[in-house]
């Protein structure tokens, strides 16, 4: 079984709030239904003990075993007696295509007219999932970086979280705060040729919350990134949580597509 630091990341592991008005367990059962329900940790995914859990969150035995016992009513996991918990979950996926340019065009333009504060920085090797997403090995460190932005009048309105592979220079938390990351991937030779995003609703968590002026456990939209080089290498995975009053995301489709397709 991976060590739980290899599951969940260091902003996770911090996140259960002692003092408020929500209880523990209700706050990793949010956690762990979270990470089930975007497919982070995915169909056949063997669970940390109770044991594990209750280390690595610093919550009690007791804790750790009603928040499993909450995960499989909700049938998101499933407990064997002598062969552990399993993600009983499968998440489904609907892709739609879009073109990348008016994507970096708005990210540009969102640079131009917010700022970027960076909270945390770091080269460290990432927990298992995101490594095998990125295509790393175990033992190789990646930059991890959280940060908030901000409108022009300076509230806050989304929480960022990234994992960014092979980078040697430039990636700084000055260049960070007053660049497109993009362009410093670029300057490494990762010049991003597509990208993979996948949206859904989350519980906020205390840390989240402190940052976008929320209340731990408030609904905030989230958005998860994969970036991919033009050798089709991925590169950077973004976790963007944005508070649901102050950020909208929103579409324009064309029914230009369906021109001349045959009539149902």
């Amino acid at each position: 079984m991976p060590e739980i630091e290899q599951l969940f990341t260091p902003l996770e592991l911090r996140s259960l709030q002692t003092e408020g008005p929500i209880p523990l367990y209700h706050q990793l059962h949010q956690l762990l239904k979270r990470r089930i329900l975007s497919g982070a940790l995915p169909f056949g995914a063997k669970l940390p003990t109770e044991a594990q859990l209750a280390e690595g969150f610093g919550v009690s035995r007791v804790t750790a075993k009603r928040v499993m016992d909450l995960l499989a009513a909700d049938r998101l996991i499933q407990r064997r007696r002598g062969k552990g918990s399993h993600v009983v979950f499968q998440a489904s996926d609907s892709d739609m295509e879009a073109p990348l340019v008016g994507m970096l065009e708005r990210l540009a333009s969102m640079s131009k007219t917010t700022r970027v504060r960076v909270l945390h920085i770091e080269q460290r090797c990432p927990p298992a999932d995101i490594a095998e997403e990125l295509g790393m090995n175990p033992d190789e460190a990646a930059h991890y970086v959280t940060r908030v932005r901000f409108s022009e009048d300076g509230t806050p309105f989304a929480y960022y979280e990234s994992w960014t592979r092979g980078i040697a220079k430039g990636f700084t938390a000055k260049n960070i705060e007053r660049r497109q990351r993009f362009s410093i991937m670029a300057e490494n030779g990762h010049s991003i040729s597509h990208i993979k995003q996948h949206l859904s609703a989350a519980a906020a968590t205390p840390p989240v919350a402190e940052q976008l002026q929320l209340t731990p456990g408030d609904p905030v939209l989230t958005l998860e990134r994969h970036s991919f080089d033009e050798r089709g290498e991925a590169v950077d995975l973004l976790r963007c949580q944005y508070h649901p009053g102050r950020f909208h995301y929103r579409m324009n489709l064309s029914m230009e597509d369906y021109a001349g397709q045959p009539k149902s």
